[in-house]
């Protein structure tokens, strides 16, 4: 037996433990959103306060402190919506997304409990139900509106992917080489979509180099698929080198969404299904953790 065998089994533990510490600090939300979440907290927890304190005092008293516990239980929602609603709108990064952020769920127990408390405590009806419907309007309206400006993020890379099997994908390298995604089953891949005039791709294709660099000898291949000509893209690559596999789309699945946003990036496990898709530059914490779990 190898002298190294008895040592395989702690330092794939140890692997693991190091991957897990790293995704728990990229799965670690924004300061602000912490202290959003606290607010929220406090907010209600001062509602209910003031509302058993409402129960105790006198009239004279009790109207005000009734009036507290629901303003208090009205501020606690907004501070939990709005979290929520930047969580599930992807605008806190592509790893605060809400399927991966335990800080949604919270928000979203925060709003719903707040709500619950706004119902118990506002009085008149007009108030009482007239209030949760401008809000919800008003949330409908930046919806509209962020949806209509032209970087929002699709829709469908808000939603979870699902490990769903790997859509047709094909491709020619730089060098003429046919190649698809099927191919490199028993790999890990990476595939983005970029543009040479998209600013955002070249924030984020340097990061995907690196991983490159960093991870081809366990099995990741990055593949960056273009749609522009080849005189544009040969020009761009002789003055911004890349780590990885260029090449021209060739087919690609409604799936993918190919060219009608930019960045976006698929990874692939080694059974070929999708792992994870993500339209913009994660961070470097992140992306790596979320190569190594396939690696």
């Amino acid at each position: 037996m190898s002298a190294v065998a008895p040592l395989a089994r702690p330092l794939s533990l140890l692997s693991r433990a190091r991957d897990a510490a790293t995704i728990g600090v990229t799965l670690t939300p924004p300061l602000y959103i912490v202290v959003a979440l606290a607010i929220a907290l406090a907010a209600l927890v001062g509602a209910e306060a003031a509302w058993q304190l409402a129960g105790r005092a006198a009239f004279r008293h009790s109207v005000g402190l009734r009036v507290a516990a629901a303003g208090a239980a009205l501020l606690s929602a907004a501070f939990a919506g709005v979290v929520a609603c930047l969580h599930l709108a992807g605008r806190l990064g592509v790893d605060q997304l809400w399927f991966r952020a335990p800080a949604f769920y919270v928000a979203f127990t925060l709003l719903l409990l707040a709500l619950v408390a706004w119902f118990r405590f506002a009085g008149r009806p007009l108030v009482r139900f007239g209030i949760p419907a401008a809000g919800l309007a008003l949330v409908a309206v930046a919806a509209l509106v962020v949806r209509g400006h032209g970087n929002s993020t699709p829709l469908t890379l808000l939603l979870p992917s699902l490990r769903r099997a790997a859509p047709e994908l094909t491709w020619t390298t730089v060098e003429g080489q046919p190649g698809s995604i099927h191919d490199l089953k028993g790999k890990v891949v990476l595939v983005n979509f970029w543009a040479t005039w998209c600013g955002p791709c070249r924030l984020e294709m340097p990061m995907l180099s690196a991983m490159q660099a960093r991870y081809a000898d366990r099995g990741l291949v990055v593949v960056y698929l273009s749609l522009e000509e080849r005189e544009i893209v040969e020009s761009f690559l002789r003055a911004h080198p890349l780590t990885g596999t260029t090449a021209w789309l060739g087919q690609a699945a409604d799936y993918y969404q190919a060219g009608k946003f930019y960045p976006i990036t698929y990874l692939f496990s080694r059974d070929g299904s999708v792992e994870k898709r993500w339209s913009g530059r994660p961070t470097e914490q992140w992306l790596a953790a979320s190569i190594e779990a396939q690696l």
